[in-house]
């Protein structure tokens, strides 16, 4: 591990990229302001120019001191976060070109998961990881072990954030592999027959040791999170104390399925497919026409069945008669039951659909599919809340 040396300042840790350091903040913004847009993008702007071996404040200022008003508050406010973190320098990768899908094996996974994985900016993330990895090993698959990828994975110049980023994309590449290795050859064609013999050349042994990497590095407070969930036995409480179908019905979807407020009030009676076990949701900044569709949790399949067997509604809106206000007075009701006090809104039952489905180890590209989220990273905020909630539970005792 290097010593960098800049006015004065001695930095005994490795160099962080710009791309991580614009990861890192990211997260920071949203956790503590809830916004990214404008902040990020000039933030994005001022690091593409960055000349290496400068102190990268001294550069912020000097590109500040040109723009507008509203731009240096902007920018002020990446300034706060670089001395908050000790970032004085970094190595510029802005501006180089994007690694590409170059891998077969990570083209063959990325093939295979396609449908889980929301958008264009997941599989570039899924893709940029793997292929880092094995630039690494030199695209020897035979050298995809613990030892690799914990250098990898663990490397110092990756943040916390990123570092668990890492380790569910290569995990995820792990247990895909393990199917892989599992699967019939009789049900595979020549090509991916071809495959299965260079993934066998990895132990499923070396594949399970990989998975069980550990990144437990919490470094954050759990009440630094915008909204709070429910746990399981609250859930479960509130539904039991709630009569009216109707409302039983809402609550399972918000709570189980992850709906938003919006969503809830646009389903439609066609929208249910109780047989098939699915719901189409028409989302957040989306046409009625690009639809998603997702599994229908149990308990929400349970109370749709009996809140449609009651009200006999056969077309048109689930809930004819619901508005966001008369939403927010069945949810905010559900939660003065429960006696329960701090930061909750309708939106705090598609967290507690979220943080729960962690919790029951379902693999993040599926939640992230359930929830219909954009980027990974967003589906990320729950592993690290149970790492954050976790780390405090234990060292209750220290």
């Amino acid at each position: 591990m290097g010593t960098l040396t800049i006015k004065g300042k001695s930095i005994s840790k490795s160099i962080p990229k710009a791309s991580q350091v614009l990861v890192d903040y990211e997260y920071w913004l949203n956790r503590r302001f809830g916004v990214t847009g404008s902040y990020l993008a000039n933030a994005k702007a001022f690091l593409r120019s960055y000349r290496p071996g400068g102190d990268l404040i001294s550069q912020l200022e000097d590109y500040a001191g040109i723009r507008s008003a509203s731009l240096r508050s902007m920018l002020g406010r990446f300034n706060n976060f670089l001395e908050l973190r000790g970032i004085y320098a970094v190595i510029n990768d802005l501006n180089e070109p994007k690694l590409p899908v170059s891998n077969i094996y990570v083209k063959v996974f990325l093939a295979s998961v396609q449908d889980r994985l929301r958008s264009k900016g997941s599989v570039s993330t899924y893709a940029t990881v793997l292929n880092g990895y094995f630039l690494m090993i030199k695209g020897d698959i035979s050298r995809l072990n613990k030892r690799t990828a914990s250098k990898y994975v663990l490397s110092p110049s990756l943040s916390d954030y990123s570092k668990r980023l890492y380790k569910t994309v290569v995990k995820a590449f792990c247990d895909w592999a393990l199917l892989y290795q599992s699967t019939d050859p009789a049900d595979l064609s020549h090509e991916q027959k071809i495959i299965r013999r260079a993934l066998r050349k990895i132990s499923a042994q070396s594949l399970r040791e990989v998975t069980s990497i550990k990144v437990t590095l919490p470094r954050s407070l759990s009440s630094t999170y915008h909204k709070d969930s429910l746990t399981l036995r609250q859930r479960d409480r509130m539904l039991k104390l709630t009569k009216k179908p109707i409302e039983r019905a809402i609550l399972a979807l918000m709570a189980w399925n992850g709906l938003r407020s919006i969503e809830v009030l646009r389903i439609t009676v066609q929208d249910v497919k109780l047989n098939q076990g699915k719901l189409l949701v028409w989302g957040k900044g989306k046409s009625e026409k690009s639809k998603d569709a997702i599994k229908l949790a149990s308990v929400a399949k349970r109370e749709l069945t009996n809140y449609l067997n009651k009200s006999k509604i056969k077309k048109g809106r689930l809930f004819p008669t619901l508005d966001r206000p008369t939403l927010g007075l069945i949810v905010k009701r559900s939660f003065k039951k429960l006696k329960i006090h701090g930061k909750y809104t309708p939106h705090s039952l598609r967290h507690t659909a979220g943080q729960l489905m962690y919790e029951k180890k379902i693999p993040l590209e599926l939640i992230q599919k359930t929830l219909r989220h954009a980027d990974m990273r967003t589906t990320m905020i729950y592993s690290q809340k149970a790492i954050d909630l976790g780390y405090f539970k234990r060292m209750k005792r220290f």
